[in-house]
């Protein structure tokens, strides 16, 4: 089906499959000899299972296809704490003519379901492929979980961006930790080490899944792009982290007694883990404590047994993913030199 044909040229956008979209995609070959294909699909499956859609899209120029992105809505997503927002993601663009005529027929395709912006890019599963269009750190690792590209696949994001052709532009960053200097200023102070650790079972992760759902609900719902969750959805989220030996590690949650007070969610590089191969980098995605525990140094709980668990699995690098610009907190750490900002993304908005 055309969508959207543009008058004395040769481009067109099409709507295609699955099949057709995934086979001209960068992200097929974003790992050699990986093809998640897979595990792509049936996230979309799952989307429109939830009562979301999705819409796969090709640029043809010359009858050569120039371009391709997936717009869609996840009935989890959440931008701002707003519910009518869709999402563009998995972008392969020529240059920023073809990623502008994309973007416009993906707001377009938002807008006939009911949505009042779309944003990106968001790709789909995030666990793999991240979010955002990286604009720095290109010499650094591939690793799942954060979005990868090259300075050229992000070059037509940022020519429309200095154009102003986007409505919002929203930054993150991720961040390499100096555990030097971190166990240093540890060593300085009296760490608070009376709250109880608790890891998961994977074969049977219920009895805490609930509250850490409610509290990751609870406490990160504020950022501009946030993934609501549910006990059922992350008892499925933990299970993948049985492919890990000691996998449950990467998830620690502290308790003051029955109450649950903070949590450490970290992530294999999923790439290394599916491909079979010893896995050497971990994202720190979400740290997270209720706010009658702020203030009493108990982050730094969390950086030290971050610390702990990378030595005992035998990591070596390790990343903060996905600080948003305005988390003061977090980048608070910057100043003092803990963690160093060693990547940039940013997450654009058309309103519809």
């Amino acid at each position: 089906m055309v969508i959207e044909t543009y008058t004395g040229s040769a481009i067109l956008v099409q709507q295609v499959s699955f099949d057709e979209f995934w086979a001209r995609s960068r992200f097929k070959g974003i790992v050699p000899g990986l093809d998640l294909g897979a595990q792509v699909r049936q996230a979309f499956v799952e989307m429109e299972q939830g009562g979301g859609f999705a819409s796969f899209l090709a640029c043809e120029y010359g009858g050569k296809i120039v371009g391709s992105m997936v717009v869609f809505k996840d009935p989890w997503y959440r931008s701002a704490r707003r519910d009518n927002v869709a999402c563009f993601g998995l972008v392969t663009a020529r240059d920023a003519s073809t990623l502008a005529r994309l973007v416009l027929v993906a707001r377009d395709v938002a807008e006939k379901a009911g949505c009042k912006a779309v944003r990106g890019p968001v790709n789909v599963p995030r666990i793999f492929f991240g979010y955002g269009i990286q604009v720095s750190g290109f010499g650094l690792p591939v690793v799942a979980g954060t979005s990868i590209n090259t300075s050229d696949e992000a070059t037509p994001f940022l020519e429309l961006d200095t154009e102003d052709f986007f409505d919002r532009t929203d930054k993150y960053y991720n961040l390499s930790q100096d555990f030097a200097k971190t166990r240093a200023y540890i060593d300085t102070i009296t760490l608070d080490r009376n709250l109880r650790i608790v890891n998961p079972n994977l074969n049977d992760p219920r009895d805490i899944a609930g509250g850490v759902a409610d509290m990751m609900n609870r406490l990160l719902g504020s950022r501009p792009d946030y993934q609501l969750t549910s006990a059922e959805k992350l008892a499925a989220a933990v299970n993948v982290y049985k492919f890990v030996p000691h996998g449950e590690k990467l998830l620690a949650f502290y308790f003051d007694g029955d109450e649950l007070a903070g949590g450490v969610i970290m992530q294999p590089d999923w790439f290394q883990v599916f491909a079979g191969v010893r896995v050497s980098s971990i994202v720190g995605e979400i740290y997270m404590l209720e706010k009658k525990y702020q203030g009493r140094k108990l982050m730094l709980n969390f950086a030290e047994y971050s610390e702990k668990v990378l030595k005992e699995l035998g990591a070596t690098h390790y990343e903060h993913a996905s600080i948003w610009e305005e988390s003061g907190g977090a980048l608070s750490t910057v100043k003092a030199g803990y963690n160093a900002i060693i990547k940039e993304f940013r997450v654009y908005e058309i309103v519809a």
